[in-house]
């Protein structure tokens, strides 16, 4: 994909709203101008990669089936920009500058599912001629592997995009310039909201069934009221999705020991960054394995190892509040990552969990291998579950010396965060790291 930087999208019956904070354009595009933000954006802007699933099955089945319904059934597609211009006719062009702002932030299963449609179907025409669907396109999986394909096949396509007939809509939205905000900020908490729907619903019921309840009396009595339990609720700082997947970090203990229950999954680490739907599923499926009768019967195992969230959302911040230090440690300029913001004199950032006042904002993804890697830290001895170390937060102190492997696998993934918060590597090193704490502490 060229990913130039700008675009004229040409759409049918738009709509503009002026929201206040932002301008919002509702409106409807076809296959051509669909293939042009193909060839224009990617999914930096998205906090998730785009995979082949039943949700682009069945867009892709609508696109087969019935195209003409293809506006109907699907929510489309949300892009992003510091820069739009309403022009004449319904058109609108478009800047793609940063791609911390501009971009899709949702409908990524659209475009995958539309794209990898318009590559297999026309070639499904050629193979009349004796042609055949290119391996690469065949193998199409994720967004990485279609937008390879895209890039490469993609100029024959034009005369067979102009013949289709379906429609989908898409928003448009960007700053207002009668206010002053950070436009970023916005872009993120919105981009998290379209991305977290589906788990946001699943955790309301588990909130209702009584699921959550005693990892309530389990955490710090001073966060437990600001946590949003339920959907939308108002004055809420924390989200749900963000403590029970942490709290899946004694669980992964738990399972090393082998004292989880066979039915649950893998807890794999790398959930509690990329899969907080995931982690809500997970969470319920084990709770309702000791619901007896409607009433949800908790072993003292898993009690004491949910007590361990009195201390790990405070790890989290204090591990937030050192690392930029730490990182510079090794590798001085961590304040000049693209992704990082400083505080302005006088002013200071929060932390996520006890909102204390910090020196950066920055994403979780560098730490989140470190905060996950936690797990090696923790005993099962019986039914007893505790830290290995006297004094758990003593690894905040020595974090320089703990950190070298995660900031090597940083600066080896070009300090993309998205990227660092999905490796293996990063976890791998930062479950080494803690092995050596371990050692240490334990020979002395």
């Amino acid at each position: 994909m060229n990913h130039s930087k700008s675009l004229v999208l040409k759409t049918k019956q738009a709509t503009i709203f002026d929201l206040g904070k932002i301008h919002k354009a509702l409106c409807i595009i076809d296959a051509t101008n669909i293939a042009l933000l193909l060839n224009h954006i990617g999914l930096a802007a998205n906090p998730r990669e785009s995979k082949k699933n039943k949700v682009t099955a069945a867009i892709y089945e609508t696109l087969e089936k019935a195209p003409e319904e293809m506006v109907n059934r699907t929510k489309g597609l949300l892009i992003s920009t510091q820069q739009c211009q309403p022009l004449e006719r319904g058109r609108f062009k478009i800047q793609f500058n940063d791609d911390k702002t501009d971009g899709l932030l949702d409908g990524g299963h659209n475009m995958l599912a539309i794209g990898s449609f318009l590559l297999e179907k026309f070639y499904e025409e050629k193979e009349d001629e004796g042609g055949k669907i290119p391996k690469d396109i065949a193998k199409i999986s994720c967004w990485e592997d279609f937008s390879r394909a895209w890039e490469k096949y993609s100029p024959e396509l034009d005369e067979f995009i102009e013949k289709q007939n379906f429609l989908i809509p898409i928003e448009i939205i960007y700053p207002s310039d009668s206010y002053e905000y950070d436009f970023a900020e916005l872009v993120f908490e919105i981009s998290d909201a379209r991305n977290n729907n589906s788990a946001l619903t699943a955790g309301t019921k588990a909130d209702h069934r009584g699921y959550y309840d005693e990892l309530k009396e389990c955490i710090d009595p001073e966060l437990v009221d600001l946590i949003s339990w339920k959907d939308n609720e108002a004055g809420k700082q924390i989200k749900r999705e963000d403590i029970v997947a942490l709290s899946l970090i004694p669980m992964i203990a738990l399972q090393r020991a082998k004292r989880l229950p066979e039915e649950i999954n893998t807890i794999n680490p790398v959930m509690i960054y990329n899969s907080k739907g995931g982690c809500i599923e997970l969470f319920s499926k084990l709770i309702e394995f000791y619901k007896k009768d409607d009433e949800v019967q908790l072993p003292e195992l898993i009690k004491n190892a949910f007590s361990l969230m009195r201390d790990i959302p405070k790890l989290y911040d204090e591990i937030y509040k050192a690392f930029p230090a730490a990182y510079n440690k090794h590798s001085p300029g961590f304040g000049r990552m693209s992704s990082v913001k400083k505080a302005k004199e006088g002013y200071a950032m929060k932390t996520k969990f006890y909102k204390d006042d910090c020196e950066y904002k920055y994403p979780d993804g560098y730490i989140l291998p470190f905060i996950c890697s936690l797990h090696e830290l923790i005993a099962v001895e019986g039914d007893e579950v505790k830290w290995t170390i006297d004094d758990i937060y003593q690894i905040v102190e020595d974090l320089p010396k703990h950190c070298r492997m995660l900031v090597g696998t940083i600066k080896d993934n070009n300090y993309d965060a998205n990227k660092v918060g999905k490796s293996s590597a990063a976890y791998d090193g930062c479950k080494m790291a803690m092995e050596l704490i371990n050692a240490g502490f334990h020979n002395k």
